[in-house]
């Protein structure tokens, strides 16, 4: 039986920064029970995964099970890159970068989805006299990234998927066959980066 994500507050929750979710997102077949785990216990982003699939109806492993299928989030990075300056030679605007490595594994261990990066970033002002107001704007825009690096996460997912069925010669869903998933919008960089290595920001986001 083919599984299908729908995350609706995902959904609404990037439509209020210009981003939507036009379809269904399919998983792969045969997938089961799965985990996400992170090198970071205490991951906002793997705690937004497993919870936008748990809303969608899919089955989530314990931490502790054996046999399951892994959503792994091998490393996150976060960092901030000065990317001009004031008349006294101070930086004053800042362009935040978000770097993930994960990969997708099946029960046998098998790569599912091979590992692989997702950089977002965003650009922002930061005023030396008002460092206050510049922490509130950079708050916002952590979430806002985590956000559409959950959806990314979700869309290769579901691009992986869609090929298997095709190469099956099944259709993945009524829903899922018009249209397309758009890509994050923006300065977004979202493509797959080859290597087993992340960018090099500074941490410093969570």
């Amino acid at each position: 039986m083919i599984r299908r994500i729908v995350p609706v507050f995902l959904a609404l929750a990037l439509a209020g920064c210009g981003f939507h979710l036009r379809n269904a997102l399919v998983l792969p077949p045969d997938l089961g029970p799965v985990k996400v785990v992170s090198a970071d216990r205490y991951s906002p982003l793997a705690e937004s995964l497993a919870q936008a699939l748990v809303r969608s109806g899919a089955e989530i492993a314990p931490a502790d099970a054996a046999d399951t299928a892994v959503l792994d989030l091998v490393a996150e990075r976060w960092g901030d890159t000065p990317i001009s300056v004031d008349a006294r030679g101070r930086a004053q605007e800042y362009s935040l970068r978000y770097a993930v490595i994960f990969e997708v594994r099946g029960r046998d261990g098998t790569a599912i989805l091979p590992r692989q990066a997702v950089e977002l970033s965003r650009d922002y002002i930061s005023v030396p006299t008002n460092s206050i107001g510049t922490e509130g704007e950079r708050d916002i825009l952590v979430k806002e990234l985590r956000r559409e690096m959950s959806a990314s996460i979700l869309r290769r997912i579901d691009a992986v998927a869609r090929r298997q069925f095709s190469a099956a010669g099944v259709a993945s869903s009524p829903a899922a066959t018009t249209g397309t998933v758009p890509a994050a919008m923006e300065s977004t960089a979202v493509e797959p980066v080859p290597g087993e290595t992340a960018p090099e920001p500074t941490d410093g986001g969570r």
